[in-house]
């Protein structure tokens, strides 16, 4: 297995749920870990939670929907820590009208710019340099919608979800060859803050039936840390009992 210690890491959505655990254990797994969301005083609070490991952070408070910051949030990452050797493209977002109806066009961006659009941005942005190096992991959480798209999670989080499965795979085909791989991981429902952005949130007492967050991220640390040679193309990530939707 490919060792994480040392390894530069960038984390979109790092402020919450999946992508704060992601973060976590690649710091304990000795991995210096660029914490990219928008609310920084979540970032600042997980950088002191991280802090103890003895690797280092980066704080960058970013609106991944918006392609100027992230830009300069790259930038920063390149000028203040370094090659980023793991992109964990995590950020998602939803909203509560979820009907081709109910949804309008300023959602309908919302959803894909920061679910899919920042995947895209980062992947951009960080592939070359991974191509001139040899190596370089790029992970996309993408959602059990990419495989079975729904009005529950709606049109735009299904569509953005499903193209996220696109995208991954022509990261592969132009990745593979230079020895850049991508994974898609794509989890059923999880007990995260997301679930209260449903038009109806499932009941607190069933969640604890769901996946957790820090199931999502041991998968991600798996898929990382398999040899370079190797490559977890797609990861489906169900919950072993009967799903909560």
């Amino acid at each position: 297995m490919n060792t994480l210690s040392g390894k530069n890491v960038l984390v979109t959505g790092a402020s919450s749920g999946f992508g704060e655990a992601i973060a976590l254990q690649f710091a304990q797994a000795g991995a210096h870990v660029a914490l990219v969301a928008r609310r920084e005083e979540m970032l600042r609070a997980l950088a002191q939670r991280i802090e103890p490991s003895g690797v280092r952070t980066i704080v960058c408070p970013c609106d991944v929907g918006d392609e100027a910051q992230v830009r300069a949030t790259v930038d920063k990452i390149d000028a203040e820590f370094g090659q980023i050797d793991v992109l964990v493209n995590n950020a998602g977002t939803n909203v509560p009208n979820r009907t081709i109806v109910d949804t309008t066009t300023a959602d309908f961006h919302a959803v894909v710019d920061v679910n899919l659009v920042s995947a895209f941005l980062f992947t951009s942005l960080l592939l070359p340099q991974m191509k001139e190096r040899g190596a370089g992991t790029i992970i996309n959480i993408a959602s059990r919608a990419a495989n079975f798209p729904s009005l529950l999670a709606g049109v735009a989080y299904s569509s953005a979800k499903m193209a996220m499965k696109a995208l991954n795979q022509i990261t592969n085909e132009e990745g593979n060859p230079h020895g850049v791989r991508a994974c898609v991981i794509n989890p059923g429902v999880a007990a995260t803050p997301l679930l209260d952005r449903r038009p109806v949130p499932p009941p607190q007492e069933t969640r604890h039936l769901m996946m957790q967050a820090e199931d999502i991220a041991a998968t991600v640390l798996y898929a990382a840390s398999l040899p370079q040679r190797a490559n977890a193309d797609r990861i489906d990530l169900y919950a072993t009992s009967t799903e909560v939707y």
